[in-house]
């Protein structure tokens, strides 16, 4: 049920197992017909434009995409029946024969899982990326052996549809208010959350966020070997303190490496650090292999990325940020001031929180997208706001504002939905508006 990349990779997957697949998706487009007529090609039965239950009918199990809700009309269909629903993640976990380590959190899962992968690479081991960062499990299944450590970015979506996985390493990073608009409440998706952790054994190992409230509140109940990260106090796994990264385990203690080493600004990134670190340690990686792939990380595309330098003011692509908590870290990541560009469609987000670390921080905001207004409420009491319609009009109005020093910050704290087709769209339409100003200077410039 869905046909996004999750959809496709588990009919594929099915199909090559001899399964007999059907397919259905809400949603009819171009790019879906064409996925359709592969999928015809390759024995798949495909349903466009809405769901239907006789087409449902008969049906084994459901394996659903991490888009479908839990309230889709077949998922109530096959329930009523006594039919398995798996999400794509289960379905590949199943099948998987490496080690498992699963990183979900409301911030900073891609960065985590990225820089675990590169700690793996730095120490030689085999392993492979995937999940929610943009793979889906079940597409890179053949290339994983028993001794390959399978790295997962895991989302609130997925694990709404697992309910037998356990991974080897289970960590969870931080827990704040996202998703509102599927989920509802905090309560819920904070529940959803903490399935990751439900049936980890007592061999299993769990990294738990220390300065989070709600990861600390669950620590009494988790079952397994606890880890813990910190930039606050010493705990048994890692933690920041006199100026540098430390790694407590198996009662040895480690100077990692100095804080002034890491490559990314930020102590949302210190935090993300830490957290890598002490899945590295529950992993047996050499402290020295976890450093070295530390100060070569450059981060990822969409996160706090500098695109472009222009009359001293900085440009600052940072569109994976979706959450008020990711905006709130971009704004303390400025160096200075810096001239917000934010917006697009909300999750259920209480903007009002980012009104004093606005005011301290930016010289005004430029707002765009479907729920510009809310933003707009919250701000307007510190911060002078400009209205916007297109991505290329906010970065030109921003440049005009912006002085020397500052940063041009996209951070829109919204999905890009109403605008985009997704976050990476996004950020690359802000980087070729930005990249424009400097070459449309020089194209103007006297010979």
């Amino acid at each position: 049920m869905g046909l996004g990349k999750s959809g496709q990779s588990a009919c594929a997957f099915l199909r090559a197992r001899r399964c007999r697949v059907r397919a259905t998706e809400r949603d009819r487009t171009p790019a879906l017909e064409t996925v359709a007529r592969a999928l015809t090609a390759e024995g798949v039965a495909v349903e466009l434009g809405g769901h239907t239950e006789a087409f449902c009918e008969g049906s084994q199990w459901v394996v659903v995409s991490p888009g479908v809700p839990e309230t889709a009309a077949p998922l109530q269909w096959a329930r009523r029946r006594g039919v398995r629903v798996l999400g794509e993640l289960e379905l590949g976990a199943r099948f998987c024969p490496g080690r498992l380590v699963a990183i979900t959190g409301s911030n900073g899962k891609s960065t985590v899982t990225s820089l675990v992968g590169a700690m793996l690479a730095a120490a030689r081991r085999p392993a492979v990326v995937a999940g929610n960062i943009g793979t889906p499990l079940t597409s890179c299944l053949d290339e994983i052996r028993a001794g390959t450590t399978v790295v997962l970015e895991v989302s609130s979506f997925q694990l709404e549809h697992a309910a037998s996985f356990r991974p080897s390493i289970a960590c969870v990073l931080n827990v704040t208010p996202n998703h509102l608009d599927r989920h509802c409440t905090f309560e819920v998706y904070a529940s959803a959350k903490r399935r990751l952790l439900a049936r980890q054994g007592r061999w299993g190992w769990v990294v738990l966020n220390e300065d989070d409230p709600t990861c600390r509140a669950w620590r009494p109940s988790v079952r397994g070997r606890r880890l813990a990260f910190s930039l606050q106090r010493p705990v048994r796994g890692a933690y920041l303190a006199d100026g540098a990264l430390w790694l407590v385990l198996r009662d040895r203690r480690y100077r990692v490496m100095g804080a002034e080493e890491l490559p990314l600004p930020g102590s949302h990134n210190t935090a993300n650090a830490l957290a890598a670190l002490a899945i590295g340690g529950a992993l047996g990686l050499a402290p020295e292999a976890m450093a070295a792939a530390i100060r070569r990380f450059r981060g990822l595309p969409h996160r706090l990325e500098r695109v472009v330098g222009w009359h001293g003011i900085t440009f600052i692509n940072d569109s994976k940020s979706t959450t008020v908590e990711a905006g709130l870290r971009a704004l303390e990541a400025c160096p200075g001031k810096a001239v917000l560009i934010a917006g697009g469609k909300d999750k259920g987000s209480d903007f009002s929180v980012l009104r004093a670390p606005a005011a301290r921080t930016l010289r005004a905001a430029i707002l765009l997208g479907t729920d510009a207004p809310q933003l707009a409420r919250a701000l307007e009491p510190v911060v002078p706001i400009r209205r916007a319609a297109t991505m290329a009009e906010a970065v030109r109005t921003a440049a005009q504002v912006a002085r020397s020093g500052d940063w041009v910050l996209l951070s829109p704290m919204c999905t890009s939905f109403d605008m985009f087709r997704d976050f990476e769209e996004r950020g690359e339409v802000f980087a070729d508006s930005a990249r424009a100003l400097s070459r449309l200077e020089r194209e103007l410039a006297p010979a």
